[in-house]
C-alpha cells in the first residue's frame, strides 16, 4: 500500500511540473560525420533525432526555433543550423587530424538552443558529433634514411631501436598497423609497439649470426602499413655497416682500493681518483666509469663517480657506525657497440668524529639484497623487519619511523622493531621493483634523523596469456617453392616474467602438414611444395604457450597467399577447330573465335592467339578470326593453318580449317556449241529420238549452284528437236525426210540451280544434208592418179627432204637458245567440216622430230562421205603422244558416238572427254586459259591437253567455185571481219565446188580415195577400209613447211577431196 501510494504521488508530481512551465532538460543527439573539405554537407536534422515533435508538441513544434549556445561551445564554426528546420550542416572543412592529433576517438560537443515562438518551451540538445576517420595519411617517417652501425659480434635476438613512422589518422582501422622488412631475405626482422602519441617503438632484431667478413653492409627498407585498404606505406631506408669486434675490456692499474674517510667530510668531496686503460683504439678504447647498479642502494646514495675522470666524491654525509666499510664497485666500460666492462672493489672505512643518530637495521627476509613478495600477495603481508639503534637514552633515545610508498606500511612490533606489510593489492606488470625509504628519528632537540632504504621485488604470477603482435598476419610465397622456405616470423609477448613469460610456438592441426613452425624463434616455414592451382591460399592458426602454472595460451591467424608462377601452358578448348565463311564476305568478316584457358593468374594467365601471316585471316590478339581480303571458293576452298596461344612464356598450338561456303558467283560456261563452232549436220535418213549433239557446259560454282539445266527458249525446227533438261542432250523427235537442205535454229539457256538463277545463253544451227551413196562410188582411176601422183611427189622432193631436216634442226636450235615455244595447231578439213590438227609441244617436237611414224586417221562411223564427213581425226607423230580432241569441235558430226583412231588407240582404252567428265576437262581447260581474256584469277595448275584450233568456212561463203576456211582459236576468235588467215605468207584456201566435172551428184569427190561410211549396203563397190588411213611422214613435212599451193592440194586429195 505504502508503495502504490508513492507511485501516485510521483505520478501526480510530474503532471504538475508539466503543467507549471514547458522547460524541458536537454537530450542527447549522436551523428557520424566523414572528415572532409566539403562545405555544406547535411550533418543531420537534430529535431528528427530528439524527438522534439513529441516532446514539444504539435502546436509548437511548428514554432521552434535552433541556434547554438556557444558557451563550453569551442568549435561550434565548424556547423551551421537552420533556425527553422534544425538542419545542422558543415560550415568549414574538418580535419580529423587537426581536431583530435593524439586520440582514436574524435567528436564534437555542440549545445542547440530550441525555443518556441509562441511559448515557454525551451529545451537544450546537447549533439556530439563523431568525425569518422578517413585514410588520407601515409605513415611518415621522422628521416627518411638511418645509418646503423653493428658489430659483428652482436648476438641473434639482439634489437636495435630505431625512430618509428607516425601516422596521422589516429582511428584504431586506419592508424598504423604493421613493419616489414623489405626485402626479407635480410637477418633483421622488425618488432613494434605503438606509442599514444601514433608513433611507435620499433625494435630492429638480428634473427641470424653477422659475419663481416663474408658481409659489411646491408641495404633495406622498412615499410609501416596502416589499415586501410589497399593500406597505405610509409618507406625507410636503412643502411647497416658492420663493425670490426671489441675484444679488450678496460684494466684497472689495481682490482682493490682501500681507503679512510672522515665521517665530517664535506659533501662532494673527492676521496679516490680510480684509472683504467683499454687497449682497444676508438671509441672501443675510450673508457668511462660508473658505480656498478647491483650493490647496496646506502652505496649508492653515499657516493658518485665522474664518468670521465674517474673522481669518486661523497654525495650526502657519511655516518660512523661501529666495524662497518663501505664496499664500493666501481665499473670501467669502453664505448664500443657491445661494451666491455672490468671492476674494482674500493674499501671505504668512515671515521667516528661525534654523536651519532638512531641506526637503522634492514632485515629483508630473504638470502637477497631485495625483499620479495608475490604479486598475488593479500593485505597484511609481511615485506621486511626493521630494527632502530640508537644508543642515547632518555628523549633522544625514544625512535618515531615513518615510510615513505603508499603501497606498504609500517608497523610496530616493539620499542624500537617494525614491520613493513602489504597495504594494497599489487602488479608486477605495473612495477617489477617497489624502492621503499624508512626514516626514523630521535626525540632529541635538536632531533637528529636518519633513512635507510631498500627495495621491493614484486614476484611474478601467470596472469597474462601471450599477446601476438597481430591478430592477424598475412604472408606470400612463391608456388614450387622448396621444402623449408620461410613464410612468415611470428612473434607473442607476454607481460609476465621467467617461466611465465617463456613462449613455445605451434600450429593448429588445420594446416594439413603443409606448414611447421619453429617452437623458439616463431619462424613459420614450408613442408611441401605449394601449387597455387590446387589451394591459392591457406589459412593457419599460430598458437604461443608459455611455460607457467597453469599454463596460459593465445592465438593468431596466419593468411598465407601462394603467389602464383608461370607454370602453366594455354590450352585451347578444342586440338582441333572447323569454321566456315562465305566467300565473297568483305574484308573483316569474323570466321570464328578461339578460345583457350590458362590455369595461372594476373598477368600469368593473359593469353594472346596469334596466326601465320600465309594465310588470308588475322587472328587478333583476343581469338577472333577474321578475313583481310574477299575470298574466292574457286580459287581455294579450304585453308589450314596452325594457330597459336601463348602467354609471357608458353605456347600452345591448334589446327583451324576454314571452309569456304560456295555464293553463286559464276555463269554457267557453255563450251559447245561455241560462237566459232556451233553448226552441227544431220543426215535426212536419221532415225527418230537419235542423239544429235550434246550441249556441254560447266559452272565453277559446287553443289546445287553447278547443277544445271538445259532448255530451248527459242527456236524454228517446228518441234523436229528436243533437248533434255539435264544432260544436254538434243534428240530428234520427229523425221527429217521432208527438210533437205533446211537449217533450223535452236536458242538454248543453260541455267544454274542457286540463288539467284545465273543463266547463259547458246545458238545451234542443225543443217540437215542429203544422202546419196551412189555417188560415192568413185572409179578405179582415182586410185591410179593418186599413186602418180605420190610416186611424182615422192621423187621430186627426195632431196629437199635433206635440206628441210636441216633447216628444221637449225631452227629449233634457235628457238631452244631464244626460249621461244612456237606452239602451232592446225586443223585440216574435208568437206564442209573442220578436222583437229594438235601439233606437240617444243619440247616433243625436239625429240620426237627424228621418228618417221606420223599417222594422219580418219574414224569409222560416218554414213556418207558426202553427207558427213570425217570426224574426231588426229596428226601425231608417235603413238604415245597425248591426244585429247573434244566431239564437240566438229562442226559435221551427226552424234558424238565416236572417233576414229590409230592401230594403238584402237587397242587401249580412250576414257577422256566423255559425257560424264566434261565438268572436270573443260574446266580445267577454260580455267588455265581464261586469264588472259576474262578477270584475273588465281593460278592453277595447267591442264594436260593444250588448246584447240579450227579450220572454219569463212562466213563470206565461197568465191568462184572455191570455198575458202580461216584459222581461228578458241581463245583467239580473230579479226572481227573474218579475213582469210595466211600461213607462211598464203592464204589456206580449199576448193569444195571448182566444177561439176570433179564431184558426183551429191557434192562429193569423185577421184579420191573414198573412205568407209557407216550404213553402207554389203554390196556396195565402194572399197572398205579396216582400219585408219596414215597420212606419210613426207607428206606431213611438205604441208608444214611445203608450198601451199602444192600440199594442200595432195591433202585435198588424200581426204577426199577433188583435185582443181
Amino acid at each position: 500500500m505504502k508503495s502504490a501510494s508513492i507511485q501516485r504521488m510521483c505520478f501526480f508530481g510530474t503532471v504538475l511540473l508539466l503543467a507549471c512551465g514547458d522547460f524541458v532538460f536537454g537530450q542527447d543527439v549522436v551523428f557520424h560525420l566523414l572528415e572532409g573539405d566539403q562545405l555544406g554537407r547535411e550533418v543531420g536534422n537534430v529535431a528528427d533525432e530528439a524527438g522534439l515533435n513529441n516532446i514539444a508538441g504539435e502546436q509548437d513544434f511548428a514554432h521552434l526555433r535552433y541556434s547554438f549556445l556557444t558557451t563550453q561551445t569551442p568549435h561550434y564554426n565548424y556547423f551551421s543550423i537552420n533556425n527553422q528546420t534544425s538542419v545542422l550542416t558543415t560550415n568549414q572543412a574538418i580535419d580529423r587530424e587537426t581536431l583530435c592529433e593524439f586520440t582514436n576517438v574524435c567528436f564534437i560537443k555542440l549545445n542547440i538552443a530550441v525555443q518556441s515562438m509562441k511559448s515557454s518551451f525551451f529545451q537544450k540538445v546537447s549533439v556530439s558529433v563523431y568525425i569518422d576517420d578517413v585514410n588520407d595519411n601515409h605513415p611518415v617517417f621522422d628521416k627518411p634514411v638511418i645509418d646503423l652501425q653493428i658489430s659483428e659480434s652482436v648476438l641473434v635476438g639482439t634489437s636495435i631501436t630505431i625512430d618509428g613512422a607516425r601516422d596521422a589518422d589516429t582511428s584504431d582501422r586506419y592508424s598504423l598497423q604493421s613493419y616489414e622488412v623489405m626485402p626479407n631475405d635480410t637477418p633483421f626482422q622488425i618488432n613494434f609497439q605503438k606509442k599514444l602519441d601514433g608513433t611507435s617503438i620499433v625494435r630492429l632484431i638480428v634473427k641470424e649470426a653477422l659475419n663481416r667478413e663474408q658481409r659489411d653492409n646491408y641495404h633495406f627498407s622498412v615499410v609501416a602499413r596502416d589499415g586501410g585498404s589497399p593500406p597505405l606505406s610509409g618507406t625507410l631506408k636503412v643502411n647497416i655497416t658492420i663493425s670490426d669486434v671489441n675484444d679488450n675490456s678496460p684494466k684497472f692499474s689495481q682490482s682493490v682500493y682501500y681507503i679512510e674517510v672522515k665521517e665530517s667530510v664535506n659533501v662532494s668531496s673527492v676521496i679516490l681518483t680510480l684509472r683504467a686503460t683499454d687497449l682497444d683504439d676508438g671509441k672501443n678504447g675510450k673508457v668511462f666509469y660508473r658505480l656498478s647498479p647491483h650493490q647496496s642502494e646506502t652505496v649508492l646514495t653515499s657516493f658518485a663517480i665522474d664518468n670521465s675522470t674517474g673522481d669518486l666524491s661523497v654525495i650526502k654525509p657519511l655516518k660512523y657506525v661501529k666495524g662497518e666499510q663501505h664496499v664500493i664497485i666501481v665499473e670501467a666500460s669502453d664505448f664500443g657497440d657491445q661494451p666491455l666492462t672490468s671492476q674494482a672493489l674500493v674499501n671505504v672505512t668512515v671515521l667516528d668524529v661525534g654523536n651519532n643518530p638512531p641506526s637503522i637495521n634492514l632485515n629483508l627476509l630473504s638470502s637477497d639484497s631485495l625483499a620479495k613478495v608475490s604479486e598475488f600477495a593479500s593485505r597484511g603481508t609481511v615485506v621486511a623487519h626493521i630494527a632502530v639503534d640508537d644508543p642515547d637514552t632518555g628523549k633522544n633515545g625514544e625512535i618515531m619511523c615513518t615510510i615513505d610508498n603508499p603501497a606498504f606500511v609500517l608497523q610496530r612490533l616493539e620499542n624500537k622493531e617494525f614491520k613493513v606489510t602489504v597495504d594494497r593489492a599489487l602488479d608486477r606488470e605495473l612495477y617489477q621493483q617497489i624502492h621503499v625509504t624508512v626514516f626514523c628519528k630521535d626525540s632529541g632537540m635538536p632531533p637528529l634523523n636518519t633513512s635507510d632504504s631498500f627495495y621491493v621485488e614484486i614476484e611474478d604470477e601467470n596472469d597474462n596469456a601471450p599477446i601476438f603482435d597481430l591478430s592477424v598476419y598475412t604472408a606470400g610465397i612463391m608456388e614450387n617453392n622448396n621444402v623449408g622456405d620461410v613464410i612468415v616470423h611470428v612473434q607473442a609477448n607476454d607481460a609476465d616474467d621467467k617461466n611465465n613469460a617463456d613462449l613455445l610456438y605451434s600450429l593448429s592441426e588445420s594446416n594439413n602438414g603443409m606448414f611447421y613452425i619453429d617452437e623458439k624463434s616463431g619462424i613459420i616455414r614450408t613442408q611441401a611444395r605449394l601449387d597455387r592451382e590446387n589451394v591459392s591460399s591457406y589459412s593457419v592458426i599460430v598458437i604461443a604457450r608459455d611455460q607457467g602454472d597453469p599454463a596460459l595460451s593465445g592465438s593468431a591467424t596466419v593468411i598465407i597467399s601462394v603467389l602464383d608462377k608461370n607454370d602453366n601452358e594455354p590450352m585451347f578448348n578444342q586440338s582441333r577447330y572447323t569454321f566456315t565463311v562465305n566467300e565473297n564476305a568483305p574484308a573483316g568478316s569474323q570466321v570464328g573465335i578461339l578460345y583457350a584457358t590458362d590455369q595461372d593468374e594476373g598477368e600469368n594467365a593473359v593469353i594472346t592467339f596469334t596466326g601465320p601471316d600465309s594465310v588470308p585471316f588475322t587472328i587478333f590478339p583476343g581469338g577472333y578470326i577474321k578475313t583481310d581480303r574477299v575470298l574466292d571458293r574457286e580459287v581455294q576452298n579450304r585453308y589450314e593453318f596452325i594457330a597459336r596461344a601463348r602467354d609471357k612464356d608458353h605456347e600452345a598450338t591448334a589446327v583451324v580449317t576454314i571452309h569456304l561456303n560456295d555464293k553463286n558467283d559464276n555463269r554457267p560456261k557453255v563450251t559447245s556449241p561455241s560462237q566459232l563452232n556451233n553448226t552441227v549436220y544431220v543426215d535426212k535418213h536419221t532415225e527418230v529420238n537419235t542423239m544429235v549433239t550434246i550441249i556441254r557446259a560447266y559452272d565453277l560454282d559446287s553443289g546445287i549452284n553447278s547443277q544445271l539445266i538445259y532448255e530451248i527458249v527459242g527456236r524454228n525446227d517446228s518441234g523436229h528437236f528436243d533437248l533434255h533438261p539435264d544432260k544436254g542432250q538434243v534428240f530428234l523427235k520427229r523425221s527429217l525426210e521432208n527438210n533437205i537442205g533446211t537449217s533450223f535454229r535452236l536458242d538454248i539457256l543453260v541455267s544454274d540451280m542457286g540463288h539467284p538463277v545465273l543463266s547463259t545463253p547458246a545458238t545451234l544451227n542443225i543443217r540437215i544434208l542429203t544422202s546419196n551413196t551412189a555417188a560415192l562410188v568413185e572409179p578405179k582411176s582415182s586410185n591410179i592418179l593418186i599413186v602418180a601422183i605420190l610416186v611424182s611427189v615422192t621423187v621430186i622432193i627426195s632431196l629437199a627432204i635433206i635440206v628441210i631436216i636441216v633447216f628444221i634442226r637449225r631452227s629449233d636450235r634457235q628457238r631452244r637458245n631464244q626460249g621461244q615455244v612456237n606452239e602451232n595447231f592446225y586443223k585440216g578439213v574435208v568437206e564442209n567440216t573442220a578436222t583437229v590438227f594438235a601439233a606437240p609441244s617444243e619440247e616433243s617436237i625436239s625429240e620426237k622430230k627424228k621418228k618417221k611414224g606420223v599417222s594422219f586417221s580418219l574414224e569409222n562411223g560416218v554414213d556418207k562421205v558426202s553427207e558427213v564427213t570425217t570426224q574426231g581425226q588426229e596428226f601425231m607423230y608417235d603413238n604415245d603422244m597425248e591426244r585429247k580432241v573434244d566431239d564437240s569441235h566438229s562442226l559435221g558430226s551427226a552424234s558424238d558416238s565416236g572417233r576414229g583412231g590409230s592401230d594403238d588407240e584402237l587397242n587401249s582404252s580412250r576414257t577422256h572427254n566423255n559425257s560424264g567428265d566434261i565438268h572436270s576437262t573443260k574446266k580445267d581447260w577454260y580455267l588455265h586459259h581464261q586469264r588472259s581474256y576474262d578477270a584475273p584469277m588465281q593460278t592453277f595448275l595447267p591442264p594436260s591437253n593444250p588448246p584447240s584450233y579450227h579450220l572454219l568456212p569463212h562466213p563470206g561463203g565461197s568465191q568462184n567455185g572455191r570455198q575458202n576456211y580461216q584459222y581461228s582459236d578458241s581463245m583467239d576468235p580473230g579479226p572481227s571481219d573474218a579475213s582469210l588467215r595466211s600461213f607462211h605468207g598464203r592464204t589456206m584456201s580449199y576448193d569444195t565446188n571448182s566444177s561439176s566435172e570433179g564431184l558426183n551428184q551429191n557434192g562429193g569427190p569423185s577421184d579420191c580415195v573414198p573412205v568407209e561410211t557407216r550404213g553402207r549396203n554389203a554390196d556396195s563397190p565402194v572399197k572398205s577400209l579396216s582400219a585408219p588411213r596414215r597420212m606419210p611422214a613426207h607428206l606431213f613435212i611438205l604441208h608444214y613447211f611445203g608450198p601451199f599451193w602444192f600440199t594442200d592440194k595432195i591433202l585435198s586429195c588424200h581426204k577426199g577431196e577433188k583435185n582443181s
